[in-house]
């Protein structure tokens, strides 16, 4: 496997590889958009983790976070394009966890 190849999948894996950073999209490709509604879906995130973790997702470009002013002040995350490609990733990790149950516990 050439070196180049590596780099690219352990600067992937710094970003996606994060706690909660996949279930965070996940959501988000559900349809969830405000903080309320990310955390709701992400059973067990703790509220600092979750902040955390899109202003991560922020700062890397795959979530984009819009400011409406109020009153009241209205913050919704969305996914960019990098985001919603993340979807067949999550798939084919999913697949895998699937099938090796076993190895993963």
């Amino acid at each position: 496997m050439a070196e180049d190849t590596c780099t690219t999948i352990e600067d992937a894996m710094a970003v996606l590889g994060r706690a909660w950073a996949g279930a965070v999209i996940e959501a988000m490709l559900e349809g969830a958009e405000r903080f309320s509604d990310i955390s709701r879906a992400v059973d067990g995130v703790t509220d600092g983790v979750l902040t955390t973790r899109l202003r991560e997702l922020c700062e890397r470009g795959i979530v984009e976070r819009r400011v409406e002013p109020g009153p009241p002040t209205v913050v919704t995350y969305r996914l960019t394009q990098a985001g919603r490609d993340v979807a067949p990733i999550l798939d084919a990790v999913r697949a895998f966890a699937g099938k090796h149950r076993d190895v993963l516990r």
